[in-house]
């Protein structure tokens, strides 16, 4: 338990920080599915029925999905800037599309201010 309240960051289990941990336990990254369904069922007497396995389950996939979703904004916002500093720079639409591997129609919408565009 020790090891677990050290890796994890979570409180101890006790009344002071009872819900802080509870929800720490099931927000943390840091913990498989199996960990939090432990701290569940054994520090709270949850009973871990299989829809609650699986709120947990899809709680954590959710999670992923949103970091993934962030992740692809990310990489869009970079290759939009790619695109436009090499239109900036005198590159052609089509040099751009054969560089970046995009359908010159997307590098057009892109130029024209039509594509994803972050600032």
């Amino acid at each position: 338990m020790k090891k677990l309240v050290q890796k994890t960051g979570l409180p101890k289990h006790g009344e002071l920080y009872e819900l802080h941990r509870l929800l720490g336990a099931l927000l943390s990254q840091d913990l498989t599915i199996d960990q939090k369904l432990d701290i569940i069922g054994n520090e709270y007497d949850i009973p871990i029925e299989d829809n609650l396995r699986k709120d947990v389950s899809d709680m954590c996939n959710l999670s992923q999905g949103i970091e993934d979703k962030g992740i692809a904004i990310g990489e869009a916002k970079t290759e939009t800037r790619i695109i436009i500093n090499m239109y900036n720079k005198g590159f052609t639409e089509e040099q751009i599309a054969a560089v970046t591997d995009k359908d010159i129609k997307d590098v057009k919408a892109i130029i024209a201010g039509k594509g994803l565009v972050f600032s």
